[in-house]
């Protein structure tokens, strides 16, 4: 028989003794198992039986739930829960993964992946909810109730009992049969524990932060564009149907299936979608490829220069087939010849440099060139002059811009903006600015953020810097998820 070895395990995430469950080949791909209320890792043990072997598979438990160990003093909110499966992400050494979003597993696992979109390689979503039409009448009068308010910790507090508990797994399933009876009385033991019910009360009267990060989880969405598979109990009480559709307004290649069940479709349904889930992984790992993704056609204009020789070499250490191209192979400011040798490929970049307005000739000649090329994808690799230290006032205009760099910055920015002026146009550009000073020689350290904005990111100190090598993660990073479509982003740390 073949039975997948699961390990139980804790680590220590900044004073939080962290349970985790642990089973399948470490080189595999990962995905992480994110749990909902008022469960724990528990939830998943039949799936981490049916798919253990063949993935690598990662659950821990939040603070408040289950096994894992928080200490007196403990602030029980969605932003200290990502903190803690922040934590833990790092201290298990994963840097590539997909998430497994369940209930309040939507929460925490948004809040990951904005913080790190470079770790996220799919998303499966299971009645986790990020949009007001999927929150029902009944979730709306339970995340309406406040901190402080009279009478608020009283009424969340009913959500507590065993008959609650009970009614989540039973409500809306179609064989109550099929669902195992020690699923919710090992969720009340736990609920029970001393301490719990005041830190699932604190949880309770907080949730109302997540509605509030709607929007940018459904922003992060339509940037990053992840692989996606929506599971769905149609006959959940608290997220209804419609939160399973609106997914596909942000993601509209996501792939659902709704079952008739209620909000623990997993507990009932696991036979029809435990496959879906291999399904989904394996077109991720692309038949084993490097970087969780299938083999792409990548061409790089400028691949002998600094920064797109370092693209060039990220995208085939992720085992992709890379065409390096130079001024000998196509000039880059020529429609003919560009889609006489771009014709194939499955995406291009160009970074590119050099006088007679080189670079932005060369971004009007790839608008022309890569239609007639069939070609769709570019991502355009500018500088960082054109980003904004204050509204509508770029780097490459302030009077202290250094002298020797000015001519490149404006051809770049100036290739920015006929990006953006080419509204019609069927390419799916992505123009990527690095920070304006401080992009640094280095390897990949796969620590770095990417968004799409005007204005660079900057780290706790106020500083907006990057390595070479993480800058060319973020725009392979880019090409495989087809994120920043038309739109500029920038990475650092």
């Amino acid at each position: 028989m073949d039975m997948p070895r699961v390990s139980h395990r804790y680590v220590e995430v900044d004073g939080v003794r962290v349970f985790y469950r642990e089973a399948g080949p470490r080189d595999a791909p990962t995905l992480l198992l994110l749990h909902g209320f008022p469960t724990a890792s528990h939830q998943f043990r039949r799936l981490i039986d049916a798919l253990g072997t063949r993935y690598h598979l990662l659950a821990p438990d939040y603070p408040g739930f289950g096994h894992t160990e928080a200490p007196d003093g403990f602030r029980y909110d969605f932003e200290a829960l990502a903190d803690i499966a922040e934590g833990f992400v790092r201290a298990v050494g994963a840097t590539r993964f997909a998430v497994y979003a369940f209930d309040f597993g939507g929460p925490v696992g948004f809040r990951l992946a904005v913080r790190h979109p470079e770790w996220i390689t799919g998303l499966i979503v299971q009645n986790a909810n990020a949009y007001e039409e999927g929150l029902s009448a009944m979730a709306r009068a339970a995340i309406a109730h406040r901190t402080g308010e009279p009478g608020a910790a009283e009424a969340v507090r009913e959500l507590f009992t065993l008959p609650v508990t009970r009614g989540q797994y039973e409500q809306g399933a179609a064989d109550t049969t099929l669902i195992d009876p020690d699923a919710w009385t090992l969720d009340q033991h736990h609920l029970d524990r001393p301490g719990r019910i005041a830190a699932q009360t604190a949880l309770a009267l907080d949730y109302h932060s997540n509605v509030a990060q709607y929007p940018v989880w459904q922003r992060w969405l339509r940037e990053q564009r992840p692989p996606t598979l929506v599971l769905w109990g149609r006959n959940d009480g608290f997220f209804p149907e419609e939160g399973a559709r609106a997914y596909l307004r942000d993601v509209p290649d996501a792939e659902l299936h709704v079952f008739d069940s209620g909000h623990f479709a997993l507990a009932e349904r696991l036979p029809e979608i435990a496959p879906l889930v291999a399904g989904f992984l394996d077109r991720l790992a692309g038949q084993g490829r490097p970087g969780g993704q299938r083999r792409l056609r990548i061409a790089v204009l400028g691949a002998s220069g600094h920064l797109g020789g370092a693209v060039a070499r990220e995208a085939e250490a992720r085992g992709h087939a890379v065409t390096p191209l130079g001024r000998a192979d196509a000039d880059a400011a020529d429609p003919a010849a560009l889609a006489a040798v771009l014709g194939g490929h499955d995406a291009v970049v160009a970074s590119l440099k050099g006088g007679d307005r080189l670079v932005p000739r060369a971004a009007a000649a790839l608008l022309e060139a890569l239609p007639k090329a069939g070609v769709e994808r570019l991502v355009f690799v500018g500088g960082g002059g054109s980003l904004e230290y204050a509204p509508g006032r770029r780097f490459v205009d302030s009077p202290d811009f250094p002298p020797q760099y000015l001519e490149t910055a404006r051809d770049q920015a100036q290739a920015l903006d006929l990006l953006r002026a080419a509204t019609d146009t069927p390419v799916a550009w992505s123009y990527a600015s690095p920070p304006p000073m401080h992009l640094m020689p280095g390897e990949r350290t796969g620590n770095h953020r990417a968004e799409a904005r005007d204005t660079p990111l900057v780290d706790d100190e106020g500083v907006s810097r990057i390595t070479v090598g993480d800058f060319a993660a973020a725009v392979v990073d880019a090409i495989e998820r087809g994120s920043f479509v038309r739109r500029r982003f920038t990475a650092a740390y």
